[in-house]
């Protein structure tokens, strides 16, 4: 496993982008300010930015009251995203089972830690 980036959820996306982008100065490796999703590069790791409301419905996610406090997600990047979900199904509080995004690339499931966070586990299709 290892880290490839921490998502940021945003309801203000445009700001959002020109905060990271032209006010910190990071360098911007994917999308714009109209895109939606964009990833930063910081050192190994992407900072990325995502529209909080498109990130609620791939969690499955229906009543505002599940996601309200939720402002960010670890992604992570695994070799076999279904035997991961096997080794931690049992363990932890899943919220979605594996499923290919073909739009973004990857096949991913998501957990919550005890306090709550996201953390995406995905590998590329």
């Amino acid at each position: 496993m290892k880290i490839t980036n921490v998502r940021l959820l945003t309801d203000h996306y445009r700001s959002m982008f020109n905060f990271y982008n032209e006010t910190l100065r990071l360098e911007c490796v994917f999308g714009n300010e109209n895109s939606n999703y964009a990833d930063f590069k910081l050192g190994e790791v992407y900072l990325s930015i995502f529209i909080k409301e498109h990130m609620i419905k791939a969690l499955n996610f229906n009543d505002e009251t599940e996601y309200k406090n939720h402002k960010q997600v670890i992604v992570v990047e695994v070799d076999d995203v279904d035997q991961t979900y096997e080794d931690l199904k049992s363990k932890t509080n899943v919220i979605t089972e594996p499923t290919n995004r073909d739009i973004w690339g990857i096949r991913c499931f998501h957990i919550l830690d005890p306090e709550d966070n996201v953390i995406e586990f995905y590998n590329a299709l």
